[in-house]
């Protein structure tokens, strides 16, 4: 039984089985499209937005963090997280062990409802495919924005689409975001158009969200951008780092305010949109946000830490039992950082936090704590623990809030939401 079958009869085991078979012998493009295949069968039956694709995205982030892996993340140059080769490896493997977990326990389309395979790929002009796109959008016509994406995305590097779907996804991203996240986070694990049957599922599950939630016309005051086929220069976000510290200090419901902002600023580093969207990306956050913005001063390490949380526990949460478990269990029991994985997950919130600055010179080892935090400690179907620990530390790394900050603020939601989907 292959990763998706075992997806598809909600059989965890098997699924986490069938990527752990695949990582030796194929090519890290092809464990991703296998992944996102799945990720696109993901029907939310309670809320408006799955997730399943946002924590593709954010994991395959983290593993990218730790290094190079030849099977699900080779050339990387932008690790992170300094591990010995062996520990390195583990963790990549408990991550992608974790993914292929979720993937199978959320709940799945029925076969005749779900990403249909069967599309018209007709030979049009990249620029009427475009328009095609965006109309059909705007007028909840499902097939007729799919075939377009596909037209789209079957070129090598389908600019246009990543343009169009990201200024589609800015217009009106909703209360939590979701209508940005969602997208932004789709288009940046599209599989390639070889593997076939992978992107057109994805671009099915990413234009059933689309003709849900992007309004049938721009709104006012919204500047789209007339020329898709080329990436735009990037935008200095460093005048609105006051408004990303706000999104993590009051991060909001299960860290979306976090969340949103992270992927304003993934997408912004992507080329994908302009100054004026970013401008109005950001100035929605603000909105998501709420109330007066506090000032740097007042977000403070000392006194964010002075704020009641009630994040303790009355026991400890079992571990996620994966084929990885054991060694990181005893890795982080057992080694030169045990002691702050032992206060980090102590019943009181407060042993940790109290000492947080101790490990003011480990910053790289507290985020790979916490990244062991968010995957181990929590529930198969929780995604928000996980996708919310790796935008607060992406924001550390463009420059947009301090580490302290982000440790503590991650450390509060996770001890407090860790339990919940």
């Amino acid at each position: 039984m292959d990763f998706f079958q075992a997806c598809m009869k909600a059989d965890n085991r098997q699924a986490v089985n069938g990527i752990r078979k695949m990582i030796p012998s194929a090519r890290p493009s092809a464990i991703w499209a296998v992944l996102m295949h799945g990720a696109a069968w993901h029907e939310q039956r309670t809320y408006d937005t799955p997730h399943s694709t946002i924590l593709v995205n954010s994991i395959h982030r983290m593993i990218e963090d730790l290094g190079n892996h030849p099977g699900l993340a080779s050339d990387t140059s932008s690790a992170r997280i300094p591990l010995e080769d062996d520990r390195k490896t583990e963790l990549q493997e408990l991550l992608i062990e974790r993914l292929a977990l979720h993937l199978s326990d959320i709940d799945h389309w029925k076969l005749e409802k779900g990403p249909s395979y069967n599309v018209e790929k007709s030979i049009d002009s990249p620029d009427n495919a475009v328009r095609k796109l965006e109309s059909s959008i705007r007028q909840k016509n499902l097939v007729g924005s799919w075939e377009a994406s596909v037209i789209l995305a079957s070129r090598d590097e389908p600019v246009r689409l990543r343009r169009v779907i990201a200024s589609l996804a800015a217009e009106d991203p909703d209360r939590l975001g979701h209508a940005f996240i969602m997208p932004i986070s789709l288009i940046a694990e599209l599989p390639g158009a070889e593997y076939t049957r992978p992107q057109i599922a994805s671009l099915w599950h990413l234009t059933d969200y689309l003709v849900r939630k992007v309004p049938s016309k721009s709104p006012d005051g919204f500047s789209q951008d007339d020329s898709p086929s080329n990436l735009v220069k990037p935008t200095d976000l460093t005048a609105y780092r006051n408004i990303f510290m706000n999104s993590v200090v009051n991060y909001g419901i299960l860290g979306h305010n976090t969340i949103f902002a992270q992927r304003i600023v993934d997408a912004n580093q992507r080329c994908l949109v302009t100054k004026e969207m970013t401008h109005w990306l950001v100035d929605r956050l603000e909105q998501n946000i709420g109330g007066k913005m506090v000032s740097e001063d007042e977000m403070a390490f000392d006194k964010i830490l002075k704020s009641d949380t009630e994040a303790d526990w009355s026991q400890k949460p079992e571990l996620i039992r994966l084929p990885h478990t054991k060694d990181i269990e005893e890795w982080v029991t057992t080694s030169d950082f045990s002691e702050m994985w032992n206060v980090m997950t102590h019943e009181k919130s407060s042993e940790f936090e109290s000492r947080l600055l101790e490990f003011d010179s480990d910053w790289p080892l507290v985020r790979c704590c916490q990244y062991i935090m968010a995957t181990l400690l929590s529930e198969p179907r929780a995604s928000h623990v996980i996708i919310f620990t790796h935008a607060a530390w992406s924001l550390v790394d463009h420059g947009l809030i301090p580490s302290d900050l982000a440790t503590l603020q991650i450390h509060r939601m996770l001890r407090k939401h860790l339990s919940e989907w």
